[in-house]
């Protein structure tokens, strides 16, 4: 009786699934942010700091398009410049103080002449950042 609630609940949870999404959950196949935290800046110095991005335990995650996006706040004089797999954020600060913002991250991926855009178990990753500018 055990195994036949088993086999029951496993169908009904890949019917609610592709097949493919079903295999990238139980991989744990999703976007991830790597970094956790950015280093302090410098009121009127340089400041670089990257911001790099994967899809966790993929075979080939540079087969993936990364789309980013930055919520909140940065200090005048820093920018943020979007690539394939990162944002870099670089200037010179213009003004000290503690500056959140939240970098948004979800991936695509074209395969058998179609963009899925749900390739993923998770479609999107976020993290939130303080960025502090000291004098």
């Amino acid at each position: 009786m055990k195994s036949k609630t088993t086999f029951i609940l496993l169908f009904s949870f890949l019917a609610l699934l592709s097949c493919d999404e079903a295999l990238e959950c139980l991989f744990g196949v999703n976007p991830e942010i790597n970094e956790t935290s950015i280093s302090s800046a410098t009121l009127d110095e340089n400041y670089f700091q990257r911001i790099t991005a994967e899809v966790d335990n993929a075979a080939n995650d540079n087969s993936y398009d990364y789309f980013f996006d930055i919520i909140g706040d940065l200090p005048l004089g820093v920018d943020a410049v979007f690539f394939a797999r990162s944002i870099e954020l670089i200037g010179v600060p213009e003004e000290t103080g503690a500056f959140e913002f939240t970098v948004f991250l979800s991936v695509e991926r074209f395969e058998d002449g179609y963009y899925d855009s749900s390739p993923t178990c998770n479609d999107s990753a976020r993290r939130d950042f303080t960025l502090f500018v000291n004098e």
